[in-house]
């Protein structure tokens, strides 16, 4: 037993070292895709109308994603073709194909890039002079621009036209709602899997506590994996709002996100893992190695989670992607694996008698610090390095709305920390008495209360703009 603990003990040390190895390299982040440039410029002033419209972005924008609107000073729409993507892959073009006279013009556009978070403007410029009356014998409809592409089913859709409205954005707080939820579930189910693969382990329990202990983690593990698969549809569809309403219905809506966006093939990543942990929890209920199965598939849930948050639109994608998943892991063994301790490891004291429960309880607690301080200690730095990288000062910690959060974060983190420092001191580092337990259980819920706000403040986070 001893010789699986020291294995696990370096496999889990060998992991870290990777993880920080790639956090190392410098990557730049960037979260909702801004608009650098357009043409026509803004507040341009054309001497004759545009025959097309071209934005660039801090991001490559999703296509599927893009609608772009043209509409004269009276709000009335200018017929457009279809959103493409140009040589530059951070920019998109549209043609006009309607008649432009004299006057002020607005672009309405909308899109979003990899991480899914949506982002909208406008552009105004002015038409000096209309397009000259082209020579040709009357007809009942007048022709498109010689330099207009044949309008084909897909390009005369209103998704991309001017003839749509702008859709309204998913609602804020329900994207927030919903992705705090899935925080929860992850953190948990990271807790349930280190608390059954390395905290029981050290504990050094008898083996019917350990399998008692086992299956609680294991029913936990369970419930978090429910929430998880709840959340995480919820915000695909939450996502499929952004595809245009005629491609089908919501379903044509949600598999079009999935099949042609890079959200939705991080989304689909995660989706695969959570069914690979419904098969490694499974399979735990007779054989342990359904516990490996289960973290195999809680780390490609964390990547799917990476891959559809700020990460999926990084520059230097598989460094991002990794800032994340360590981030997750250590989150995860340390309030996730707290979490398992109180309501798997602790309730299993019952089987036992109670002259030997002091002794197990303090087993148990110190196993969980041990594996905890290694949690923290990954926590910390991968937070340090992910906001070097994203503030450029310090300053920004009280002068932008991502900074303010952060700042927040870090002080709800700091009154975590100190909890678990008065948990060392009166009950991990003491000898275990009667009461133990029971004032160990009080100051935990103080604790877990913090931390389940420190992931509400994430999951703004998450949402909000890095500053410019």
């Amino acid at each position: 037993m001893r010789v699986q603990i020291h294995v696990l003990k370096r496999r889990f040390v060998a992991t870290v070292l990777a993880a920080l190895a790639l956090l190392g390299t410098p990557l730049l982040l960037y979260a909702h895709a801004r608009l650098l440039r357009s043409t026509p410029a803004a507040n341009a002033k054309l001497e004759v109308p545009p025959s097309n419209l071209t934005l660039w972005f801090s991001e490559q924008p999703e296509i599927r994603f893009t609608t772009i609107q043209l509409v004269d000073s009276s709000g009335g729409p200018v017929a457009l073709g279809a959103v493409a993507k140009v040589r530059d892959a951070s920019a998109v073009t549209i043609p006009v194909s309607g008649a432009m006279s004299r006057g002020r013009y607005t672009i309405v556009w909308r899109t979003a890039a990899a991480d899914g978070h949506p982002s909208s403007g406008k552009v105004a410029f002015t038409v000096l002079n209309p397009a000259p009356a082209p020579v040709t014998a009357p007809v009942v409809a007048p022709s498109p621009p010689a330099n207009a592409p044949t309008p084909t089913p897909a390009q005369t859709r209103p998704t991309t036209g001017a003839n749509s409205p702008v859709q309204v954005e998913p609602t804020a707080s329900f994207s927030t709602a919903v992705r705090w939820a899935e925080l929860v579930s992850v953190i948990t189910m990271i807790g349930a899997i280190i608390f059954r693969l390395v905290v029981l382990p050290g504990a050094e329990w008898s083996n019917e506590l350990t399998v008692d202990a086992g299956e609680r983690a294991r029913r936990l593990a369970q419930a978090a994996l429910t929430l998880f698969i709840i959340a995480t549809l919820m915000r695909v569809v939450a996502e499929s709002e952004l595809i245009p309403s005629d491609v089908g219905g919501r379903m044509s809506a949600v598999l079009s996100v999935v099949r042609e966006t890079r959200w939705g093939h991080g989304w689909a990543v995660g989706a695969a893992g959570a069914i690979v942990v419904l098969i490694g929890l499974v399979v735990a209920r007779a054989k342990q190695a359904g516990w490996m199965i289960a973290a195999i598939g809680i780390v490609a849930v964390c990547t799917g989670d990476a891959l559809t948050g700020h990460s999926g639109a990084s520059n230097h994608l598989p460094l991002a992607v990794a800032t994340d998943i360590t981030h997750y892991l250590g989150a995860g063994g340390w309030v996730g694996g707290l979490v398992a301790v109180v309501l798997s490891g602790l309730p299993s004291l019952r089987i036992i008698p109670d002259a030997d429960r002091p002794r197990a309880g303090s087993q148990l607690v110190r196993a969980y610090h041990g594996a905890a301080i290694e949690c923290v200690a990954l926590v910390l730095i991968s937070a340090l390095v992910a906001s070097w990288l994203r503030l450029s000062s310090i300053g920004q910690l009280r002068t932008t709305p991502y900074g303010g959060l952060l700042f927040l974060k870090i002080v709800l983190v700091c009154i975590v920390l100190l909890v678990g420092l008065y948990h060392w001191r009166r009950v991990v580092a003491p000898e275990w008495d009667a009461d133990t337990k029971f004032r160990f259980q009080r100051t935990v819920a103080i604790e877990l209360v913090v931390a389940a706000i420190v992931l509400a403040v994430t999951a703004v986070l998450v949402a909000t703009p890095l500053p410019e």
